[in-house]
């Protein structure tokens, strides 16, 4: 072959082969480059049939277009032999690097992430790889990853299965079912096709290879390792793994392909999130050594053991779901509100102070154990009660159920850590205590179930977690009960229980900063449910002298971190998140709180670093993920927004909020026919005040301004101190047929609610931008360019604020400075779309500028 002529490609020498054909490197002599040519294993052995399928599939990978996937140049033929002319790669192979040893994990993410993003692009178009392995991949000098033989794997005559099974063969080679063996997804072995699901299994065994050096599924011959892939989980992680990459990994090797990502751009989403500091252009971490030689497992009568296994598996594995459920290495961890046997008020708010107070101690384990803890407030406010909705809702896999009771003098506490898929009890246990000793009670419970846990603690651990702040019993006491009833603080009564047993906390003890932070907390709820600013005074008075009583106290500066944003004083804010963090690093809303309080200081990379260590800390809780999604959007990222939402409803398949947001995200880039199916999706789980806004947008957007109006009557019912939907009402009332009279009231309410946020918080930009909206759609020149200008001075950048700065100045007549805030609008990300189909700006149709600003975007 070298020196031979092919077509217009000069051979050079041979690279390699495998199942597929034979590599040669070759001079194309037109263009004069280098380029890899790949043929058909020999001539003779393959059909006219095969020869017309490798073609239609070759023309179709050769469509993709991404820096991860090598580009296929040309399929042709010479002299009856197919050839394919391909990008010619520097490099080594993914399979050559593993046989030095394991990769380090910062190269693992970055090349996790390439191929992800190289996956994705390829499924976006229908291209399934069907054959992906460490040995398909190139790694280039640089540490950049290279895809080979994208669309290439087909499916041979059985015939020709069989005839290998016979043979003694290597576990690592193509046995002709579309694939190479270790990387066959379960669903292959069995029969089906190679799909997007499949490329997903084999992209987790690829993974878990380049992670630990070792395949996640093994056996000593074929019909072995068919069974550790049918029925058996992967092998253990190795304890110092990175546990959000563990978790995405375990993520792709579900036995059911339902269960896995839904598509690999979810998968790059995940990977991304975990290491925000990751340097993407660096080279690998360990220098190239000579390659170990291959060991060669030889397997005996395969055909026979192949048939056998594949039925015998599928027996064990419909039995195996009657076995114990193994306990989980990484637990994510969901504590259900408590069963009380007692009828008394004051009873049932004590045992959900008893589950909050431990869900609070467990969670403080998280930044050194493989645990992670769903915030006890958050499984109360989404009403979660049984262990279904904790997994569908927050994508747990382990429950914590608490059943307490009480006799004579006695308090017993029943607990029972339940699998959250198969619904068994894996560990359980009772404790039973005095009930003049709540200390007692409290300690032995957290002791026990971080035992059941498998968390060794250490002795400072134990001492600090079992630190109550008091020494006072009754001021205890008081404090559990205080919290159970905060736990539900959307309801006013619960709130002014809280206020007043944190009172007689203090009554008990004046300096216990516990309570005092509690009751901080108590009065900033109030102030929320009822918007009167004395209350958010009281908060700020009882967080700060929860700081001083406390200053290692993280709830006390959490505390005080909000109430200093809820007033506009970030930078103070700042201070206060910053130290809740380094008192309790796995505190979720310090991360929150500090991330928001550094966007509305402009700080916007920190900000997105910050969400992004928050998912590293906890990569398996979606409000993370939502939270950043939310950041996203603010910037008009709306792609890398949709990716995030796309996530939460991956790891909690049922999430009304998931479903909500990402319909948000689709009206937003103008995709209504896409939209308005998620927001009805999220509607059907719950109905809620942020789905139907949605929903009335989208509606809007469309210029169905009656049944936008219908929806936005609906949000206003269920949240009637929402400033902002009484604002979107007002609009569509303004722009349906015969309701503009109506539009002036419901714009009335949005700025009398709008205006009692501001005396808070005068430095809410958003906030000041709709009030500018609102008054320009009243008429009220002089109030709507006050608040526009005081608003673009906070955030003078921001996407929508920009946009809604063009609707402000198009209203009250000002057309060049609308236009030029639009352009801003969309040079920063803001779709053409929306621009088309705002009923504000149809009055520029025939203005050059903005037609230009539309391109080629028609009006509707």
């Amino acid at each position: 072959m070298p020196a031979q002529l092919i077509s217009h490609y000069r051979i050079l020498g041979p690279l390699g082969g495998g199942g597929m054909g034979v590599v040669y490197r070759a001079e194309d002599t037109t263009l004069h480059r280098t380029v890899a040519l790949k043929f058909l294993s020999a001539a003779g052995e393959h059909t006219k049939k095969d020869s017309k399928s490798l073609r239609r599939e070759a023309r179709t990978a050769s469509a993709l277009s991404h820096p991860n996937i090598c580009t296929i140049y040309e399929v042709g033929e010479d002299g009856g032999e197919t050839f394919i002319a391909m990008e010619y790669l520097e490099g080594r192979t993914l399979a050559e690097l593993i046989r030095e040893g394991p990769l380090p994990t910062e190269s693992v993410l970055r090349l996790g992430r390439q191929i992800a993003s190289a996956l994705a692009h390829a499924h976006e178009r229908g291209v399934i790889h069907g054959d992906l392995k460490p040995s398909n991949i190139i790694v280039s000098p640089l540490g950049e990853a290279k895809i080979l033989d994208f669309g290439l794997a087909r499916r041979r005559d059985p015939k020709e299965f069989d005839r290998k099974t016979l043979e003694t063969v290597s576990a690592e080679n193509d046995i002709g079912l579309g694939g190479t063996f270790p990387y066959m997804a379960p669903e292959q072995l069995e029969g089906s096709d190679a799909s997007a699901q499949t490329d997903i299994w084999s992209f987790g065994v690829v993974l878990y290879e380049t992670l630990t050096g070792e395949r996640p599924f093994q056996g000593n011959n074929l019909f072995l390792l068919c069974q550790s892939i049918l029925r058996d989980p992967p092998r253990p992680f190795p304890s110092q793994a990175l546990p959000g990459l563990a978790t995405i990994i375990s993520r792709c090797l579900e036995k059911e392909p339902g269960r896995r990502y839904f598509r690999a751009g979810e998968a790059r989403a995940a990977l991304e999130a975990l290491v925000p500091t990751l340097d993407k252009g660096a080279p690998l971490l360990r220098q190239p050594r000579l390659a170990r030689s291959r060991q060669v497992l030889a397997l005996v009568m395969l055909l026979v053991l192949a048939v056998i296994g594949v039925f015998a598996v599928r027996r064990l594995r419909i039995a195996s779901s009657r076995s114990p459920s193994p306990f989980p290495s990484r637990v994510l961890l969901g504590v259900l509100p408590p069963v009380s046997g007692s009828s008394d008020s004051s009873n049932s708010a004590f045992d959900e102070g008893l589950a909050d107070t431990l869900n609070a101690r467990l969670a403080e384990l998280s930044a050194r154990h493989p645990l992670a803890v769903i915030p006890m407030n958050s499984t109360v406010q989404q009403r979660v009660t049984t262990v279904d909705a904790a997994r569908q809702q927050f994508g747990v896999n382990l429950v914590l159920l608490l059943s307490i009771q009480r006799a004579a003098e006695n308090v017993r506490v029943n607990y029972s850590l339940v699998d959250a898929r198969s619904h068994q009890q894996l560990r359980g246990g009772t404790v039973t205590a005095a009930m003049a000793d709540p200390f007692a009670l409290q300690d032995r419970v957290f002791e026990s179930v971080a035992a059941a846990l498998e968390l060794q603690l250490a002795p400072q651990e134990k001492q600090s977690l079992t630190a109550h702040g008091t020494t006072e019993p009754a001021a205890y006491d008081f404090y559990v009960q205080g919290r159970g009833y905060l736990q539900d603080y959307v309801v006013p009564e619960k709130v002014e229980n809280a206020i007043t047993l944190f009172g007689r906390a203090l009554e008990k003890d004046p300096a216990y900063a516990n309570a005092t932070a509690g009751l901080g907390e108590a009065y900033w709820r109030k102030y929320q449910l009822t918007h009167v600013s004395k209350w958010a005074d009281e908060a700020m008075i009882n967080c700060q002298r929860a700081a001083t009583l406390g200053p290692n106290l993280a709830t006390a500066h959490s505390c005080l971190g909000r109430v200093l944003s809820s007033k506009g004083d970030y930078e103070k804010a700042v201070e206060q998140y910053r130290r809740a963090l380094e008192l309790d690093p796995t505190s979720d809303e310090a991360y929150g709180g500090l991330a928001a309080a550094y966007e509305h200081l402009g700080r916007l990379v920190e900000a997105e670093q910050l969400y992004k260590q928050a998912i590293a800390a906890r990569p398996s809780y979606w409000a993370t993920y939502n939270r950043l999604g939310l950041f996203y959007m603010g910037r008009a990222r709306y792609d890398d927004a949709a990716d995030m939402y796309i996530q939460v409803i991956s790891l909690v398949p049922d999430s009304f909020t998931g479903y909500s947001n990402l319909g948000g995200v689709r009206v937003l880039q103008g995709k209504y026919g896409e939209s308005i199916p998620l927001l009805e999706q999220s509607l059907s789980i719950r109905p809620t005040a942020e789905a139907l806004t949605n929903l009335g947008t989208a509606y809007f957007q469309m210029r169905q301004y009656a049944h936008s109006a219908e929806s936005f009557e609906k949000a206003v019912k269920l949240d009637q101190n929402n400033y902002a939907m009484w604002g979107n009402l007002g609009d569509a009332y303004y722009w349906t047929p015969g309701r503009r009279p109506e539009a002036a009231s419901a714009y009335e309410k949005a700025i009398e609610l709008g205006k009692g946020v501001l005396h808070q918080n005068p430095h809410d930009a958003e906030l000041l931008s709709y009030l500018a909206e609102y008054h320009a759609m009243r008429g009220d020149r002089e109030l709507a360019l006050d608040s526009l200008e005081r608003s673009l001075r906070l955030q003078p950048d921001r996407p929508d604020l920009l946009l809604n700065a063009g609707i402000v100045y198009q209203q009250l007549g000002e057309t060049n400075r609308a236009l030029d805030a639009l352009e801003r609008a969309v040079s920063l990300g803001i779709p053409r779309e929306v621009l088309r189909d705002t009923p504000n700006f149809d009055g520029l149709n025939h203005n050059p500028r903005f037609v230009g600003l539309l391109g080629g975007t028609q009006k509707k």
